[in-house]
């Protein structure tokens, strides 16, 4: 594009999948990416999945979850794209296949981070380097000779980098190799109880009542492992040494704080922009790209003492944190209560955005909602080639609220702020498999905690989905209403919507002192219109009077079909004149309208009324009331009746 003369580059684009945004290891790496994307003027949308906290761990029943978590792959087309990363935390099987398909099919370069993926480019942590630092400390700083390793999940291939580590580091330095040695944990604290009893027994096995050491294969086993030991009464340090590996701060702030090795995730984010740069001038580049983890020494190998002072810092620490979470969860709360109590579709989505604003650490957000959001939608692999318009139905930018409006989803974002050089995240809201749009968030990555965040939204998703049902309902509802109350030939109420009105309607002319009137209306000659001229021509002339009885109404009538070719009218604050002026008006009305149609017969009615002024006597037994001005009615149209038929005669 031009402007003033000059030529503007427009911003390449990145595309940044991942699945933990909240978690400190794939948070590092987001500072990486979006420190050299500032720095390099590289526009970088970030989107997220949430899926393995309700898939992998412990959920597999939420398999429609997995589904509607994946749309965060294909709402964008990465032919609009001049690069992806993928950040390689644990996504759910579902979005993992997905990703895997989408990245290998994109006619773009792009680049895995975190961890090892065999099929695409890789900048990685050199883990036979690092890990051997962790392992060669225990022997050379510590002395230890007999090493045991808490593995990593036996389906990972980090797991096998590790334990290859561990062996030649053990061999260098004349230390025997055991496979016995080594425990496969699950890489959560979880594990530590298992890989202990395990331990210990092999010890026993071996005339020893502990090992020297435990080198385990991330920081999380570690912390299940101390934590085990803890329960047990054996001391770390002093009896078992133990380490970690990843540089969590969960590790580094615990207490015992556990000696590990940071793996460079935020070298590895950054580095993954320079490298997507590169390719885009032509440079030919290695598959793979390693970086050495910086070596950390704490308190669980006896490099660093434990005192009162660390335990008072872990204290302010972990209170945070459940500060955070708190705070997350007080704004699920108050979002629940805000929504339930919300008059309107828009009282809702304002209600949303303004409990976003509170607690849950975004600086931005905007609720994008799609066509058809509230009718159970579903999308397939192609979403992305999909075109259409996105309503920006609430949110915030800062301080000032965002007013409603429209963009198109293949741009993701609205112009301004897909021309600014701020990454901007996109969170998927979906019940299950059900897509309804997405958020626009800025989120402040260290001021939540995962699973806090992934409930708002869950919670998000589900009142929206309890919205629809409950308005589905409310239709559902007025709909059976309407065919309980409601003729279904003429549209107009049946006998039992005029009684539902009757007991208003006499109250209301009770207080008011004025008059209430029935009118009832019999077809005259409908069995003659039907032998000689059809069903049809009968149900033509019955509709003919419903028409005519609601063009008649003026002063909100209650225009009734009670059965076969009786008809009624309630009328309040009514007067004889009124019921005079009525019955014309209708009459003319089907008397033109037959004429109109060029109709061989005539459609006449008998009519009878009762203008009754109510009585507080009679207020508690409206129904025989009811009864009372149907009998006079009838009785006067069966009178009309009688003097239409002998003037045929």
């Amino acid at each position: 594009m031009r402007s003033g003369g000059m030529s503007v580059e427009k911003m390449k684009k990145i595309a940044v999948f991942l699945s933990h945004v909240y978690e400190p290891m794939a948070g590092l790496m987001q500072k990486g990416v979006k420190a050299a994307a500032l720095e390099r003027g590289v526009k970088v949308i970030f989107f997220a999945s949430f899926s393995d906290s309700y898939s992998s761990k412990n959920y597999t029943e939420y398999a429609k979850y997995d589904e509607g978590d994946a749309l965060s792959i294909d709402i964008p087309n990465l032919e609009d794209f001049d690069g992806a990363i993928k950040i390689s935390s644990s996504f759910g099987e579902k979005a993992r296949q997905r990703l895997e398909e989408v990245l290998l099919s994109a006619n773009i370069p792009s680049i895995n981070i975190g961890g090892m993926d065999e099929k695409l480019n890789n900048i990685c942590c050199d883990e036979t380097r690092s890990f051997s630092e962790v392992v060669e400390h225990l022997i050379t700083r510590h002395d230890c000779r007999d090493i045991y390793h808490l593995a990593g999940l036996p389906d990972k291939n980090y797991t096998y980098e590790r334990i290859e580590a561990y062996k030649s580091t053990l061999i260098r330095y004349d230390i025997p190799f055991d496979e016995e040695k080594i425990y496969f944990g699950t890489l959560w604290r979880d594990c530590g109880e298992d890989a202990l009893n395990y331990i210990l027994d092999h010890c026993k096995k071996r005339g020893k009542q502990y090992p020297d050491a435990v080198v385990c294969a991330n920081d999380y086993s570690a912390i299940g492992l101390v934590n085990a030991c803890r329960e047990r009464g054996i001391r770390v340090p002093e009896d078992i040494k133990i380490t970690g590996y990843d540089g969590m701060d969960d590790a580094v702030n615990g207490f015992p704080s556990i000696t590990t090795s940071r793996q460079p995730f935020f070298i590895a984010g950054y580095q993954a922009v320079i490298y997507l740069m590169r390719c885009w001038e032509g440079e030919k580049l290695p598959k793979e790209v390693r970086i050495m983890g910086d070596f950390m020494c704490n308190q669980s190998c006896g490099c660093k003492h434990k005192t009162a002072d660390n335990i008072e810092d872990v204290r302010a620490k972990y209170l945070k944190r459940l500060k955070n979470t708190t705070n997350v969860s007080q704004s699920t709360t108050n979002l629940m209560l805000s929504v339930a109590s919300s008059k309107s579709q828009e009282d809702c989505f304002q209600a949303i955005a303004k409990n976003a604003r509170k607690d849950t650490g975004f600086k931005e957000m905007l609720l994008c909602m799609a066509p058809d959001w509230d009718k159970q939608r579903i999308v397939g692999e192609k979403f992305s080639e999909t075109d259409e318009e996105m309503s920006v139905v609430a949110g915030f930018r800062g301080e000032d609220d965002v007013p409603f409006f429209t963009f198109r989803k293949k741009d993701i974002l609205p112009k301004d702020m897909l021309e600014d050089p701020n990454p901007y995240y996109v969170f998927t809201i979906h019940h299950l498999q059900y897509y309804m749009g997405y958020m626009i968030v800025s989120p402040d990555i260290d001021a939540c905690e995962q699973e806090a965040m992934q409930s708002w939204l869950v919670d998000l998703g589900v009142i929206l989905e309890n919205r629809r049902i409950h308005r589905d309902l409310r239709l559902s509802v007025a709909r059976l209403e309407f065919m309980y109350n409601r003729d279904m030939l003429t549209g107009i109420y049946n006998r039992r919507g005029a009684e539902s009105f009757f007991g208003e309607y006499f109250t209301e002319c009770l207080e008011k002192g004025t008059g209430l009137a029935l009118m009832m209306l019999d077809m005259d000659d409908l069995k003659k219109i039907n032998d000689n001229y059809g069903h049809n021509e009968g149900d033509y002339s019955l509709k003919t009077i419903a028409d005519a009885m609601t063009y008649a109404a003026s002063e909100d009538e209650i225009c009734t079909r009670s059965g076969g070719d009786e008809f009624l009218i309630l009328a309040k604050n009514y007067t004889q004149e009124k019921i005079d002026n009525y019955i014309k008006r209708l009459r003319e009305f089907i008397a033109d309208k037959v004429s109109k149609d060029n109709k061989p017969f005539i459609v006449s009615v008998s009519v009878g009324t009762h203008l009754g002024i109510p009585v507080e006597a009679d207020l508690s037994n409206s129904h025989e009331v009811f009864e009372n001005y149907l009998r006079i009615a009838d009785a006067a149209m069966y009178v009309e009746k009688r003097r239409h038929k002998e003037n045929r005669v």
